[in-house]
């Protein structure tokens, strides 16, 4: 993949994730002003626990805001990532790009309160949760990959690897069972075994970080290291607003993604300013 093809890929990335960005906008306008949100939590929450916690009431409304945030994220740093790194021939800024594209697929959640699915879940909730549960297993294939193919022989590969990843998280996402008949409190159809998959995300993001911390090592180039740091804090806050149904996990989301990905990109680019 050359330069110009990335950017390009890019470009178009951003571009959906703007159409999705206004679709998530344009949806979350019209619950609002229908009133089309449930005052409590119609199915189970995503960490049964918080059920019985005061400090971490349920808000449907904090979930809903959750799914127009990743659109937002995913167009903002692939602007980002356009400008900063325009000329620059790097394996993990391309890989990062695929997966903040791949994160803004999670707005199409907002089609569930938008049409009120909880109340007749069925084939469109169920297609609807495996683009989102597409949608996180690629995120961090494509990470765990940024780190993997850094050699010279994998830049004009990254197209095939980039389909071949898409492909596989396509074939996991739709061997997920699903219980068709309950929506989670943050508007996601309850997955079977719910605790391996939690547990099958858990160890690919440790993979994540190591792997960087493993290249820093063997390269001996600290920002790698500082990287890791940067993807630990996203990958916590990526994984916290996955569950978000309240506030507090918004909020705490939001700063731990956008500040571990800032992080990242600016290690990633003090890195290969100087190569």
């Amino acid at each position: 993949m050359t330069i110009a093809s990335r950017n390009r890929f890019i470009r178009i990335a951003a571009f959906i994730s703007l159409a999705l960005l206004i679709t998530s906008i344009a949806s979350i306008v019209l619950i609002f002003i229908h009133d089309g949100l449930p005052e409590a939590a119609h199915g189970t929450r995503p960490l049964a626990t918080l059920s019985s916690f005061k400090l971490l009431p349920y808000s449907s409304f904090a979930s809903m805001i959750t799914i127009g945030l990743y659109p937002l994220y995913s167009l903002l740093f692939l602007l980002y990532i356009l400008f900063a790194f325009e000329k620059t021939q790097t394996v993990e800024i391309t890989f990062f790009a695929a997966f903040a594209f791949s994160a803004s697929l999670e707005a199409f959640r907002i089609f569930i309160p938008l049409y009120q699915l909880w109340n007749n879940s069925g084939f469109f909730s169920v297609t609807i949760s495996r683009i989102a549960y597409f949608s996180r297993i690629l995120t961090v294939l494509f990470l765990l990959s940024s780190s993997i193919f850094t050699t010279r022989k994998s830049v004009q590969q990254l197209g095939p690897i980039i389909f071949l990843l898409s492909f596989l998280a396509f074939t996991l996402a739709n061997a997920i069972p699903a219980n068709s008949g309950t929506i989670s409190s943050n508007f996601l159809v309850t997955p079977g075994y719910s605790s391996m998959l939690n547990l099958f995300f858990f160890i690919l993001e440790i993979l994540c970080t190591v792997s960087y911390l493993i290249m820093g090592k063997t390269l001996g180039v600290k920002e790698y290291f500082q990287a890791a740091l940067g993807l630990i804090l996203l990958l916590a806050g990526y994984s916290i607003l996955a569950f978000c149904d309240t506030w507090a996990f918004l909020a705490a989301g939001v700063f731990l993604l956008f500040f571990g990905t800032r992080i990242y990109l600016d290690r990633m680019h003090r890195y290969y300013l100087w190569q």
